[in-house]
């Protein structure tokens, strides 16, 4: 393997492509490789554009249909309390969208917080939500292994 890529696999079998590369940039930095137009910056822009179509009022969803929005085409997670569905940012998470679909239709808070912790998810998920949640949430956590490889 080419020193300069890092393998990430994840225990998903919701996401057809479980592994994806990574390249290790001159600086050190890991960074996935998006298509163009699919950048973090091109994200925001478009959030704050107000073309992105608005989702309904917010209503309340259980662990049930929250377990239903599990696929690269229909992905809902949980962080915190409240429910996003993601489907469209997933093109463009830095982290590419094997990671994305970790957490799919699951609690993502603790994933979130093991990499994310400093990101205001709520302002760059803003036209995301869905409503708050109301179910068990023992019931949705999501089991997930990271393995790199260098």
């Amino acid at each position: 393997m080419d020193k300069n890529l890092l393998s990430v696999a994840g225990e998903s079998s919701k996401c057809k492509d479980s592994k994806t590369s990574i390249i290790k940039t001159g600086n050190g930095k890991l960074k996935v490789p998006l298509k163009p137009g699919r950048g973090l910056l091109d994200w925001i822009r478009l959030s704050n554009a107000g073309r992105m179509t608005p989702y309904p009022p917010a209503r309340s969803v259980d662990h049930n249909e929250l377990s239903r929005h599990d696929s690269e085409h229909d992905c809902w997670i949980l962080l915190f309390d409240t429910v996003y569905d993601v489907t469209r940012y997933m093109e463009f998470h830095p982290g590419g969208i094997p990671q994305l679909m970790r957490a799919a239709g699951t609690d993502a808070t603790e994933i979130f917080n093991e990499i994310h912790r400093w990101v205001n998810y709520k302002n760059m998920l803003k036209n995301c939500v869905i409503g708050p949640f109301n179910g068990q949430r023992e019931k949705c956590i999501a089991f997930v292994n990271l393995i790199l490889y260098f």
